[in-house]
């Protein structure tokens, strides 16, 4: 990896076009939005998306695009509500995404067309865990099993790549019964009865959230750990920005391989 790959633009929009448009990707806790009418919303990987919960108790995961004019439908970060109402211009959808009405001067021609339904992604949920995917691969993703119950999460926002996080994150470990990383977003960490889930969101190039799923406990206990990765991550960027590599690890070396694979992808593409 070089050093311009964890600070400028172009890379990341290579990695949107390439892993973050294939890839499963985790959006949230199903814990987050466990009543109908729930919504988390979010930007992963350049995409604008948000996961619901509609009245009869299913998950779904839509783009955030109107099919108005591609304005953003949900504008905060989570919430319950009955309809979503784009703020712009008055379009109306359901939970589950459908169109219901527009204002008279900015209504379709057609309004029973299903053109004009909210984008559906693929959805899956695993261990707890809710995945969305902009192109459906074909095998949906698996976390090894059940884990404890839900107990809440903590969100860090950090002034990193997201690739620095996820290098921090391996770099000390080895998969284990205790630890297991799924590509590209996610850490577990076991610990008898105490499950962590890592969740590495990637929001701009520069910037990242950490989501810390806590299962089996309470967030609050895991609130410094969280400012240590912040701390952690943010010394490594300056590293990376003067051109000092990543820590040499089997793991971190396996996500960089993949990371080029993903690249070299983008470059015959183009």
């Amino acid at each position: 990896m070089k050093s311009e790959d964890y600070a400028r633009g172009d890379t990341f929009q290579s990695e949107k076009r390439t892993l973050f448009s294939s890839e499963w990707l985790p959006l949230c806790a199903a814990g987050q939005i466990a009543k109908p009418g729930d919504f988390l919303s979010a930007t992963v990987g350049g995409w604008g998306v948000f996961g619901v919960r509609d009245r009869e108790g299913t998950v779904r995961v839509l783009r955030n695009a109107c099919r108005h004019q591609n304005m953003q439908v949900v504008g905060t970060p989570s919430g319950n509500c009955a309809t979503f109402r784009c703020r712009f211009h008055g379009w109306t959808y359901d939970l589950q995404g459908r169109f219901l009405s527009a204002p008279p001067p900015v209504a379709p021609k057609d309004p029973e067309s299903p053109e004009l339904h909210l984008a559906t992604l693929a959805t899956s949920i695993a261990s707890g865990v809710v995945f969305f995917s902009l192109a459906a691969p074909a095998a949906p993703p698996d976390l090894d099993g059940p884990l404890p119950a839900y107990g809440g999460t903590l969100a860090t926002e950090i002034a990193c790549n997201w690739k620095v996080c996820v290098e921090h994150l391996l770099a000390e470990h080895t998969p284990s019964p205790d630890f297991d990383w799924h590509w590209p977003l996610l850490a577990v960490r076991c610990a008898g009865s105490l499950a962590l889930m890592e969740q590495v969101v990637p929001h701009t190039f520069l910037r990242t959230r950490l989501l810390t799923h806590v299962f089996g406990g309470a967030p609050d206990e895991h609130k410094q750990a969280a400012a240590t990765i912040k701390h952690v991550c943010e010394r490594l960027q300056a590293d990376r920005n003067d051109g000092k590599p990543a820590v040499d690890g089997a793991l971190v070396a396996t996500f960089h391989r993949q990371l080029a694979e993903a690249y070299a992808r983008d470059g015959a593409a183009t």
